[in-house]
């Protein structure tokens, strides 16, 4: 019989398991459903998604529940089955790993950052009704993730204390600043989360593992509170010619074993917004267009031009034999809407 989740949180360290739209994204399925649907539509898959999980070394499974509200399933016409897909997520994910590995109910953000987009009581009456189905069903814990303001995130929390003494796993999404969406410094918001009743705290998603990293660092430990890291891939980056995640492993596998070497300072500026380079290519788009043609600047040709710029947004893409003639004469050419490939 495997210890209690409070208790294994205390003295060991738990494997989580990686995110369940991305993967469902690389199995083939699009952007723009509800991937907590295929709770009821495709079980199979939500199975077999969480399996590889365990099967690869997690022992802390979410519940592909995450945006299983009533306000993230209204886009979809799905606010009625709030109950069944909850209580099916939890049921999957049990099937799953039976046992041999804790289950714990995914509550996401509903605001995501945006503070005005939904009233703080329709934010309450969806959470509390999310919180209350999974509460119902058979689950270790319950994981709040990916929560920008610390405001929403003690609302959730409070719901769930007034409600359950399950273990609670809180993690912010930190752009690596220093504070949290609404300005609390993070130290505090922890320390506030702490006083709330959360049993562990920490971060997911947005800027990889070494964001992750560096937020961790400026943070003085909570006693009687572990930290969590639940990090995505990253930002991407420009290295040896080539687009890559700082926070895919064969990349991590590759820096450790390697010596580390200077990047071009020019290559890698490539991937970053230059406002200099944006306001030049939005200006001279706006000049051409003014004259009667409707014509766009060839965003990879700006970049041969001004290797110092980042993507031109204003420009539509040039093909192949366009952008080896602009790298060669390093001159910005305009090609016309018939020309570019949208």
């Amino acid at each position: 019989m495997k210890t209690d989740l409070r208790t294994a949180l205390q003295t060991s360290i738990l494997t989580g398991d990686g995110a369940m739209g991305t993967y469902l994204y690389q199995m083939g399925f699009p952007v723009g459903i509800s991937y907590e649907e295929l709770n009821l539509l495709r079980p199979e898959t939500v199975v077999d998604v969480h399996r590889r999980y365990f099967e690869a070394g997690a022992r802390l499974i979410e519940t592909n529940t995450f945006s299983a509200n009533r306000e993230k399933l209204s886009k979809y016409g799905l606010e009625g089955d709030v109950e069944a897909i909850n209580r099916a997520g939890v049921a999957l994910a049990r099937q799953a790993v039976g046992s041999e590995a804790y289950v714990v109910g995914a509550i996401g953000s509903i605001r995501a950052g945006k503070r005005k987009n939904v009233r703080t009581a329709d934010v309450e009456v969806a959470l509390r009704e999310q919180i209350g189905f999974l509460l119902d069903s058979p689950v270790d814990g319950l994981q709040l993730e990916t929560f920008y303001d610390l405001e929403e995130l003690q609302l959730a929390l409070g719901i769930i204390r007034s409600m359950s003494d399950l273990p609670v796993i809180c993690q912010f999404a930190t752009e690596a600043a220093g504070s949290t969406a609404d300005g609390v410094p993070l130290q505090e918001a922890f320390e506030r989360l702490k006083d709330g009743g959360a049993d562990v705290i920490g971060f997911n998603c947005r800027v990889g593992p070494n964001g992750i990293l560096r937020s961790m660092e400026r943070l003085a430990p909570l006693s009687g509170v572990p930290f969590s890291a639940f990090p995505n891939a990253g930002l991407p980056d420009y290295v040896d010619g080539k687009i890559t995640l700082c926070g895919d492993a064969r990349v991590l596998r590759r820096e450790r074993a390697a010596p580390r070497r200077p990047r071009r300072a020019p290559d890698r500026r490539l991937l970053r917004h230059d406002a200099g380079a944006y306001r030049r290519c939005r200006q001279g788009a706006q000049r051409l267009r003014a004259g009667g043609a409707r014509r766009r600047f060839s965003a990879r040709a700006c970049r041969a031009r001004d290797r110092a710029g980042a993507a031109c947004a204003a420009g539509g893409r040039a093909n192949a034999a366009g952008h080896r003639q602009a790298a060669q004469d390093r001159h910005c050419r305009v090609r016309s809407p018939e020309g570019s490939r949208h």
